[in-house]
């Protein structure tokens, strides 16, 4: 099968792409990746996949985009894009990431006659309420954000098959839209590769421990992702836990940049946080290591319900207790592999409580880190949640 995948991003900043593309050759497929490139047009390969990049700088793109819904020239440049692709390389099958792409891959599916396959790597509709820049005025009259919800069912009704990434997101979409068939919906979770995470060296004095007791974060900050909460928990937890840390590491959301340097900057509690705005994912693993209880505390809304942040799995990976909001998906995973503890999502108490539970039970705690380290390594992994998309493409 020679299979063409297209994603309106660097494919080398793309973690589930790239995961795909790797899975999907060495089962033995012939893998093609269109994406962007912000300088020049190039082609090169990675491990045996052949990558066109076209070019358009960033600034450029982002003014086409916001313009999709007035005047949609990206969906028919990213289509006159995809036909040449698909025919140079002998395509016999589309794969589009994101809901947006989805009109730019009809439009060479109806020419060219092939299979368009839609992978969904969030619930956008829901995804862009949280980008504050589209909601700016007079901005939000351009790019129309709350269109999406509107051309939400047009958009799904474009592909053959559907890649959703969860069940619970699925589901959701087979209860909202009559049309979707069960059978033509995929899940494929965002994922770990553990070969990778587990060759990176981990140092043990990548921070100074001491007594420390350490909350993680990593990923990016912004009050969605319930970080401001558990920042404003601190001021309770140094009262009761006085040798206590929170790490942070993460870009933080621009339209909150403010907000948050005066958030860690209280009194109370700055010397008791530690931020970088940014690390190596080589360097995960270590500092997972330093840190006692690592968290993922995102707001209950319908993105968030829509899949796990790969995050959860890392952290269980490196056998550390997993402190989660009571989210669908990544609550039924801690549930299932008995791998952590959920707290009540808008609740400082209830985040509080776990945190002292986990502090005072520190034989339970290890042993919920050993569980989530067993459930990635037997299930929650690469090679296991990606065998539905193989399956799929060997039929």
């Amino acid at each position: 099968m020679r299979i063409g995948i297209v994603v309106d991003n660097e494919f080398n900043n793309d973690i589930r792409v790239r995961n795909e593309a790797l899975a999907l050759q060495k089962d033995g497929h012939k893998v093609f990746v269109l994406c962007f490139e912000a300088g020049s047009a190039y082609s090169n390969h990675y491990k045996g996949i052949t990558i066109h990049r076209w070019a358009l700088k960033p600034k450029y793109k982002n003014i086409l985009f916001a313009l999709f819904h007035s005047f949609n020239l990206y969906s028919k440049l990213w289509a006159t894009k995809m036909e040449q692709f698909v025919k140079s390389n002998n395509i016999n099958i589309l794969h589009v990431h994101d809901l947006y792409m989805a009109k730019a891959g009809y439009i060479v599916k109806k020419k060219t006659k092939i299979p368009l396959v839609l992978d969904l790597h969030e619930n956008y509709t829901y995804a862009v309420e949280g980008y504050k820049w589209m909601h700016k005025k007079p901005s939000t009259y351009i790019i129309q954000p709350e269109r999406w919800k509107k051309v939400e069912g047009r958009y799904l009704s474009y592909p053959d098959t559907i890649i959703a990434i969860s069940s619970t997101f699925k589901n959701y979409l087979l209860k909202k839209y009559a049309f979707l068939s069960a059978n033509n919906i995929i899940v494929y979770p965002n994922a770990p590769d553990v070969k990778q995470l587990e060759s990176y060296p981990i140092d043990k004095n990548i921070i100074p421990k001491g007594n420390d007791y350490a909350l993680f974060y990593f990923g990016g900050i912004s009050k969605r992702r319930g970080v401001f909460m558990v920042i404003e928990s601190l001021k309770t937890l140094v009262i009761k836990i006085p040798n206590i840390k929170l790490l942070l590491i993460g870009p933080v959301d621009k339209a909150e940049k403010k907000e948050f340097e005066l958030a860690i900057s209280q009194k109370e509690i700055k010397d008791n946080i530690i931020y970088y705005p940014w690390k190596d994912i080589s360097l995960l693993p270590s500092y997972i290591t330093y840190s006692n209880i690592c968290i993922s505390p995102i707001e209950k809304n319908p993105q968030h319900e829509s899949g796990i942040a790969n995050k959860v799995f890392q952290y269980m990976l490196f056998e550390r207790p997993v402190l989660v909001s009571n989210c669908g998906p990544q609550a039924e995973v801690i549930n299932d592999s008995k791998a952590g503890l959920i707290h009540q999502w808008d609740s400082i108490d209830d985040f509080i409580d776990k945190v002292k539970y986990l502090f005072n039970n520190n034989t339970e705690a290890t042993q919920m880190g050993m569980n989530g380290r067993k459930a990635v390594l037997t299930k929650y992994n690469q090679n296991e949640l990606i065998k539905p998309m193989l399956e799929f493409y060997n039929q």
